[in-house]
């Protein structure tokens, strides 16, 4: 099948020319009339100023025009002439990226006096759009108050876009994995599925492009015109500046530093205010510069930027923001140098201070050349270099100098275009682009994981369980055609788009063992024993051991990155029919067809017991390549053609990618190549410092209570696709331009993960503990008695549960003497089966919070779900000086919105499916707690670390806590919770609620001054941007939780046995410290 497929491609792709899937031009269109009657054979003649690039046309036997294929933005001048008619000239058009600007127009006979008729812009609601998109400008990305000066900063008031502070961003309520991130064409999101902006040098802080080289974005969220695929999220299209006829360019620097942060900020708990920065330097600066090689013919357009951030970690080591008591802390790192010396290695970690950083470099080359008035061609490079120190310190988390690492990322970008006028009604786009991604964790010194709870958080010491061993390697290709048929009233696309990829992922979790002790007490028992020569054999000192790596023989080498290529072809049709001179009828039909040119190992011994079991998977299955059908139809209609109302909308299947390290998983976790082994509360282990002998108590596991990890694919897995409805309503009213948008997804295709080793008993937990109340059930592992019998077996599968709907309303007023305002508000509701906010498959499924059968998770709230954004701008541009030489810029942004979800799950197994942190937590009543039962435990709160424990037990606490005290220190975070307190009896079903609502605004300032050098327009710009300035008015303002998807808290726990535990130590939900505060940015920008 596959192959009947690769060879209906190539022939494809020889004999005919296809299509493009990201749209990186414009194009103007229209009916041209005189008397009433169609003007067949007018000229029609459309000229870049800029570059003096030139596009021409002739009317259709309809009178109708089109070009596509131009230069985005402008201005344009446009002539449309005919003998004995006057000529109309179109001046100071300006095209928007993907859009196709509507110049129709009527031509006047005069035989006497042949005279142009020029039209300055136009009046009425402009764009051709039929779904919901939206275009910025350079200007409009200039003015956006910004600190990263990053995509999600620039987009983020799109009314059906969310974004978090890390780049991260939700289109109408879905996964940030299922978007797509073009820059001139080139696919530069990660697609592997890392990033949590989900463009690639994301894990390193840093974007592909500079914001300075961007002419336009495009922001698509469901566009009916079938070119556009690769998402079921939604897309940004970015296109890059190019060179003109005139030398020009920019020198621009942004910086701030510790005097520009605001100082303090209330701690959630109300313990008092956060410290101030004693030191901080952010700055980011760059050159652009283009101009004509030839003139009219070649221009070049290059860039270099540099930005560099460093601030100290105030949480860190010693520092007041931190919570963990250094003394305990210093006592910890000494006792594992001991241990370490007594084995004869020396463990060289320490607890230090180091600066946080990040770094990047972006360099960037662009040729743009007009072979002829028929053929333009175009190329672009860039790469982005870039440096980030990660894992640091938090305030409840201490960590040690093998624990954190600097994320390195290379992105090299390649891409080249040719768009052609073939004939008179025949026009092509073809493009090419290569991306080259090189990421890893450069992890200084190998060393095993060791943590342990102590007094305010975690204690972790040496390297970081998923950083051990673990770089990415990505290579992906794109080729893709697209031709353009003009007949009639019809404009007939027919197209292509093909992508492969070639991955080699390095990642083997645990590859130096990981050792978690349950507390202080536990960890300082091993040491009295451990340095006595007195290990109990029968006692559990571990909470967890987790142990990976890679079977060398079969591998042939020990850090093993797992190989493997795939591809995705899309080919299409398409007729955008002029019905009237007002209704606008899209149709078209695209076909996806996933390629996997890699089959994972076969495991025979797992595929015979698989078959067994009727699971109906084996781990060297090859995904389908099975076609996937998008078909969209999209309207627009001009009610009174007169661009007062329109009318517009579509129904259509979208088809995307999923992230492929969901299929890197089932390539590297055969049970072959691989050897994973994660225990709890093990016995007869030591603590092993040296890394490379780790096979000790991995060889003790296999003899006892050791697993496998298995990933595999259901047998009819699918990409995702969704089913979206979108219906909009662009009108004037009250001298407003108005915007209502309704967006419906139906999911058709979605993922969730099953672990196929259990299966549940019959019993409920409330019958098994006498807890009555809870009957979620319980499960056993099925697998015992076998080779498989301590396996997990992570099967990934679709489901067409979920959904999201979007409604939004838009207003926009723009005043003659400079003010623009915008407001708009925003209902998502967005439900899922499985967020997939994991790149891990058993992450994916362990982490899925359930209060029912966790292979078969029910309906609920999705990690995206943010119901109510409000949002609101206003712009004030004012000119002054003899020739308007001066202009002040002021500029406000607000932005409101609900809290990340959140859900809060229980730390511990209740169900027996052996996952530590998938079971929602049941909201017991007074009278329940009453009836629970606790184990002994202890606390320390004698510096009144924890707010809870001091109004329950009083000031400076410091011992043990008995069932009593843990049953009032229980009910008391009940009721002063605000969402718990009013749902006691119930569980707290997944992401039920959100953090607290937030308000933040914005400042923009800018003044800038033009003068005349050689006849050119210079400009000299000074910008001051603030944001979160509530902070900057009021100290107590402005603070935020963060604004991530899809929060987990876990301050309750599950001993077993029937058996709670409740110290009240984990409770706090923490303020973000970097975004609770206001920042401040000085710009300064010459431009030329």
């Amino acid at each position: 099948m596959q192959k009947r497929l690769l060879s209906l491609v190539v022939t494809l792709l020889v004999i005919s020319v296809s299509a493009m899937a990201q749209i990186t031009t414009s194009g103007i269109s229209g009916r041209v009339t005189s008397n009433g009657e169609e003007v067949i054979g007018a000229t029609v003649t459309a000229t870049h100023q800029p570059s003096g690039t030139i596009y021409r046309a002739l009317t259709n036997i309809d009178g109708r025009f089109t070009i596509q294929g131009m230069r985005v933005g402008g201005p344009y001048k446009v002539e449309i002439s005919y003998i004995g008619n006057q000529t109309k000239v179109f001046q100071d058009v300006t095209l928007r990226l993907g859009e196709v600007e509507d110049l129709s127009c009527k031509l006047q006979t005069d035989s006497k006096e042949l005279q142009e008729v020029v039209v300055v812009g136009k009046a009425g609601i402009n764009g051709t759009k039929t779904g919901a998109a939206q275009s910025l400008s350079a200007k409009q990305i200039a003015e956006i108050p910004s600190i990263t000066h990053g995509i999600a900063d620039v987009a983020r008031l799109n009314p059906q876009l969310t974004t978090s502070s890390n780049g991260a961003m939700s289109f109408a309520g879905t996964s940030n994995r299922y978007n797509s991130f073009m820059i001139d064409g080139a696919m530069n999101n990660d697609v592997f599925g890392l990033t949590a902006d989900g463009s690639n040098g994301g894990q390193a802080g840093t974007q592909p492009v500079s914001m300075e080289t961007i002419e336009q974005i495009q922001i698509n969220v469901a566009p009916f015109d079938v070119r556009q695929s690769g998402f079921t999220g939604g897309a940004i299209n970015a296109i890059t500046k190019s060179g003109t006829n005139k030398f020009h360019g920019s020198v621009y620097g942004f910086g701030n530093n510790q005097n520009l942060i605001g100082n303090h900020y209330p701690y959630s708990d109300g313990t008092g205010y956060a410290p101030k920065y004693q030191k901080q330097q952010e700055y980011q600066w760059g050159i652009t510069f283009g101009g004509p090689i030839i003139k009219d013919k070649l221009f070049f357009f290059v860039n270099y930027e540099d930005a560099n951030k460093k601030y100290p970690n105030i949480n860190g080591y010693g520092q007041t923001g931190s919570r963990i008591l250094k003394e305990e802390a210093d006592d910890v790192l000494f006792k594992i140098k001991a241990m370490a010396a007594k084995q004869g290695y020396e463990y060289n970690g320490a607890f230090g201070n180091p600066d946080i950083y990040t770094k990047s470099k972006k360099f960037g080359a662009k040729i743009d050349w007009n072979i002829n008035d028929f053929n333009k061609f175009s190329f672009r490079w860039s790469l982005v270099d870039a440096k980030q120190l990660s894992n640091v310190s938090s305030a409840s988390s201490l960590n040690d100098n093998h624990y954190y690492y600097p994320f390195e990322s290379k992105t090299n970008s390649f891409t080249a275009e040719l768009q052609s006028r073939l004939s008179a009604v025949v026009s092509n786009e073809a493009r090419a682009s290569y991306v080259r991604v090189r990421d890893q964790r450069a992890v200084t010194s190998a060393a095993p994981m060791i943590s342990l709870q102590v007094t305010g958080g975690s204690l972790n010491i040496g390297n970081e369980r998923s950083s051990m061993a673990n770089t990415l390697d990505q290579d992906i290709y794109t080729v893709e055609d697209n031709l353009t048929w003009y007949k009639g009233n019809h404009t007939f696309t027919f197209g292509t788009h093909n992508e492969f990829y070639k991955f080699a992922n390095l990642f083997i979790q645990d590859a130096n063992g990981t050792y978690n002790f349950a507390d202080l007490a536990h960890f300082n028992k091993y040491y009295t024993d451990f340095m006595a020569d007195n290990i109990d054999p029968n006692y559990a000192y571990f909470k967890q051991y987790r142990f990976g790596m890679a079977n060398k023989e079969v591998t042939g080498d020990p850090r093993w990155k797992a190989p493997f290529s795939a591809g995705q072809l899309g080919f299409y049709a398409q007729d955008k029919w002029n019905a009237t001179p007002s209704f606008q009828l899209t149709y078209g039909l695209r076909m996806e067809v996933p390629l996997f040119f890699d089959t994972p190992t076969a495991n025979t011994g797992f595929n015979e017991y698989a078959s067994k079991r009727g699971w109906g998977v084996r781990t060297d299955h090859k995904l389908s390549s099975t076609p996937l059908w998008s078909p969209r139809v999209g309207f627009r209609w001009d009610i009174n053609n007169d661009r007062q109302f329109i009318l517009r909308g579509g129904l259509g299947v979208f088809t995307g990618r999923i992230p492929y390290v969901w299929i890197s998983n089932n390539f590297a976790n055969t049970g072959i190549q691989m050897s994973k082994y994660n225990v709890y509360n093990p016995k007869g282990l030591n603590l092993i410092f040296d890394p490379n002998k780790q096979l000790d108590n991995a060889d003790k596991l296999k003899a006892s209570t050791g697993n496998q990890e298995i990933n595999v694919f259901a047998d009819n897995f699918k990409f995702t696709q969704t089913l979206k409805f979108n219906l909009g309503f662009d009108f004037k009213a009250l001298g407003i331009d108005w915007t209502a948008e309704a967006i419906y997804s139906k999911t058709l295709n979605d993922i969730y993960y099953k672990n196929l080793a259990i299966e549940e008993t019959g019993r409920t937990f409330g019958q098994e503990t006498g807890y009555t109340w809870d009957n979620r059930p319980m499960f056993e592992q099925t697998t015992k008695g076998t080779p498989y019998a301590y396996a997990y077996v992570y099967g990934l599968y679709n489901t067409n549960k979920g959904y999201t709907v979007n409604l939004s309303l838009k207003a926009e007023k723009h005043f003659n003497f400079g003010l623009d305002l915008m407001a708009s508000y925003t209902w998502t509701r967005s439900m899922s089966v499985n967020s997939g906010t994991s790149s891990v498959a058993g992450s994916n499924w362990m982490f899925n919070t359930t209060y029912r059968n966790p292979n078969d998770p029910e309906l609920g709230f999705s990690a995206y779900n943010v119901p109510h954004r409000i949002q609101a701008s206003a712009y004030y541009h004012v000119g002054y000086g003899a020739r308007k030489q001066w202009q002040t810029t002021v500029g406000v942004i607000y932005q409101g919105r609900s809290g990340s979800p959140y859900v809060i799950e229980m730390y511990g197994d209740i169900n027996n499916d052996g996952a530590r942190g998938n079971d929602i937590m049941f909201i017991p009543t007074d009278a329940q707690i009453d009836q629970m039962h606790f184990a002994p435990t202890t606390v320390n709160n004698s510096k009144n670390t924890y707010p809870l424990i001091t109004k329950v037990l009083g000031t400076n606490y410091n011992g043990n806590l008995t069932e009593d005290q843990q049953r009032a220190l229980l009910k008391q975070w009940i009721a002063d919770d605000s969402y718990m307190s009013k749902h006691r009896g119930e569980y707290f079903k997944r992401y039920a609620d959100n953090l607290a609502f937030e308000h933040h605004f914005d400042v923009h300032f800018a003044q800038k001054y033009s003068f005349k050098v050689g006849g050119q327009i210079n400009s000299l710009e000074l910008s001051f941007d603030i944001i979160n300035i509530g902070n900057l008015l009021n100290k107590d303002w402005g603070h935020t939780y963060g604004d991530g998807f899809g929060r987990y808290f876990s301050p309750f726990n599950y001993e077993g046995d029937g058996l709670f535990k409740f110290d009240g130590t984990h409770v706090n939900r923490d303020y973000d410290s970097y975004n609770s505060r206001w920042r401040g940015q000085i710009g300064l920008r010459y431009t030329f």
